[in-house]
């Protein structure tokens, strides 16, 4: 190993690193000190009646925020023009009123969700419940609103029942409802990342040198570690593995009319042949949808396309690796980076897709690097752990071929995950791909950061997949020749 040129390609490794987490800190603002909290409500399947003078209506809803800012209500005006006041009264457990909100009919359009803004958050309540009433000032029976109720998800033509405790009813003056009331509130939690945020880089920072600092010295002592390694595929091997890039990603569209065209139109056709079959179903209270479907098409289908070629890079270099000594871990990590360019290229049609949708490109666009570099980590230990079995089981070509379409339909590529019973919630986010999916989606189309929990999810899937995928290929791959 040239110790020049290590430590010269480890300094730029560092450069990259800080202008990374630099990055990462200044366009995530003010995501690392606040998390915004939007509550959900069931989908609308009909209206209360007319809330006139007299009338009250009651919610039981929790609060579920640090800071509570407003309560959207959605409602129905009956297509005509109404005055009077509504007012939104919120109760604390105690039964005490801590804050109330009011609008003008008048102000208020058909099948809205209305804003109801408190003049003070409320703060110090996340964990709590509250009762909301609604009542109406100057609203006779043909003079005034209405507002949603719903007891389901609506998907398409379809509702997902949802079971509704009792106490959760809407209630009209005493009388229980048959669901909630389509009502939520905004506010957002307070976090403390921020604060941790510069030094833990520099305590991660820390902990990589001192592990570096090891490799150093035992490649001094003509050692082989990770450093080597990796040392090897960057600069001893560079030009090779360029070349092997450059071979997959001319092999795959060699004696094609469209050549490359094809990485631009596929994601656009399947989102099209999707959204035709889906949008009616899954497209309910989604936001640009278009958008939404696309970024799962295009995130997934590089998960699915660099595992496929990365898992038969060791049987199908099978002569090559016969004849000429190279390290082995060059041809699985070769077809990721071939899979990657063709993930540039899909990029380019979600771009345009989200300039036709009016989704204007914001500064969070700049964390997909981070995603995308989680991304190829992950996708990279799961090719080497199943290049290694596909080398020993062949069989193992047929059963990814189940596994990927299982995952595919477990990743909310073309639905929402509010389709899934809340029970099964924690563990359905433990997918690495809906990680990596929805945190690209909530910087493309909300043009915010994730919270801090999604970049951890993100690093931690990556890490630990791509140690494993590391450990496993470096203990069998002199065996390989065995079975090729």
């Amino acid at each position: 190993m040239n110790f020049e040129k290590a430590k010269k390609l480890l300094t730029q490794l560092s450069v990259f690193y800080f202008l990374l987490a630099a990055m990462i800190f200044f366009v995530a603002g003010d995501g690392f000190r606040h998390e915004i909290v939007n509550g959900s409500a069931l989908s609308p399947s009909s209206v209360i009646g007319e809330i006139v003078d007299g009338m009250v209506v009651e919610q039981r809803l929790p609060l579920g925020a640090d800071h509570v800012e407003a309560l959207n209500l959605q409602v129905a005006t009956f297509g005509r023009q109404n005055t009077g006041i509504l007012h939104v009264d919120i109760y604390g457990e105690d039964g005490t009123l801590i804050s109330s909100a009011q609008g003008r009919l008048e102000d208020m359009g058909d099948n809205q969700v209305i804003r109801f803004s408190f003049a003070e958050s409320l703060d110090g309540m996340r964990k709590q419940y509250s009762t909301v009433k609604i009542w109406s000032e100057g609203c006779q029976p043909g003079n005034a609103i209405t507002v949603y109720y719903g007891n389901g998800i609506q998907a398409g033509k379809y509702t997902l029942q949802k079971g509704i405790a009792s106490e959760d009813l809407y209630q009209v003056d005493g009388t229980s409802g048959s669901g909630t009331l389509c009502a939520y509130f905004n506010g957002y939690n307070d976090l403390i990342f921020y604060k941790v945020y510069w030094p833990l880089i520099l305590f991660v920072y820390a902990a990589v040198a001192v592990v570096i600092r090891r490799w150093w010295n035992q490649a001094k002592q003509g050692k082989c570690n990770p450093l080597t390694t990796f040392y090897a595929m960057v600069v001893q091997y560079g030009f090779l593995t360029r070349q092997l890039v450059s071979r997959d990603f001319k092999t795959k569209y060699k004696r094609s009319l469209l050549g490359v065209g094809w990485s631009i139109l596929n994601p656009l056709l399947t989102m099209l042949v999707q959204y035709v079959v889906f949008s009616t179903l899954f497209s309910n209270g989604t936001k640009n949808y278009p958008v939404y479907l696309l970024t799962g098409i295009v995130f997934f289908n590089f998960f699915n396309e660099a595992i496929n070629m990365g898992m038969t890079s060791i049987t199908s270099n099978a002569a090559l690796i016969k004849k000429v000594y190279m390290p082995k871990y060059i041809y699985p990590v070769s077809r990721v980076f071939s899979s990657l360019i063709n993930l540039g290229t899909s990029l380019i049609p979600l771009l345009a897709v989200m300039l036709l949708t009016r989704t204007w490109p914001k500064w969070s666009l700049l964390l997909l690097v981070f995603d995308i570099l989680c991304l190829v980590v992950f996708v990279m230990g799961m090719s080497l752990i199943l290049s290694t079995c596909m080398t020993f089981f062949q069989d193992t070509l047929f059963l990814w071929g189940v596994v990927s379409m299982i995952w595919m339909y477990l990743t909310p590529i073309f639905y929402m995950d509010t389709i899934i019973p809340e029970k099964f919630l924690a563990l359905y986010h433990m997918n690495p791909m809906y990680q990596y999916i929805n945190f690209a989606r909530i910087c493309i189309i909300d043009g915010i950061s994730p919270n801090p929990i999604s970049y951890l999810w993100c690093i931690l899937t990556a890490v630990v997949v791509f140690a494993i995928g590391v450990s496993v290929f470096r203990k069998n791959q002199n065996r390989f020749v065995l079975y090729l």
